[in-house]
């Protein structure tokens, strides 16, 4: 089940309209909608915030490494090898390519999970900004696992 329908289902089962959990989390029910039907993926922190509204566990609601796979899943080309081996060699390649503060925001989004704003916070950049350099960097290793 992903992460959207968990969501969902954890929603429905505390008896909580999408308005209702919106509420509960200062979030627009726009986005809850989103979550749900998998439009958007929640922010780390925000999975922290919901796994403990329903009282689970993070890991019920997505596992880390599934937050990676779902935003960089719909970058790997029709064909390509799926071994994680081959993506880890490519995606290390492609990272050398990277100036250092775009490849410090991509590891720290991709492989500690930080939000857009604390990473912007350790950078001195706004947190539209780190969106911004993540939507390039992640459109060029799109193009670099094309070629």
């Amino acid at each position: 089940m992903r992460t959207g329908q968990i969501i969902a289902k954890l929603r429905s089962e505390a008896g909580l309209s999408q308005s209702q959990l919106a509420d509960a989390l200062f979030v627009s029910r726009d986005l809850v909608s989103k979550w749900e039907t998998g439009k958007r993926l929640p922010e780390y922190k925000m999975i922290l915030c919901l796994a403990e509204l329903f009282s689970v566990d993070p890991e019920v609601l997505i596992q880390k490494n599934s937050i990676l796979t779902e935003e960089l899943s719909a970058l790997l080309p029709v064909g390509y090898p799926s071994d994680g081996e081959t993506l880890k060699k490519d995606l290390n390649l492609f990272l050398g390519t990277l100036t250092e503060r775009d490849r410090g925001v991509f590891i720290r989004r991709y492989y500690f999970l930080e939000d857009p704003s604390e990473i912007g916070d350790e950078y001195g950049i706004r947190a539209n900004y780190v969106r911004t350099i993540l939507t390039r960097t992640r459109r060029k290793l799109k193009k670099y696992l094309k070629e």
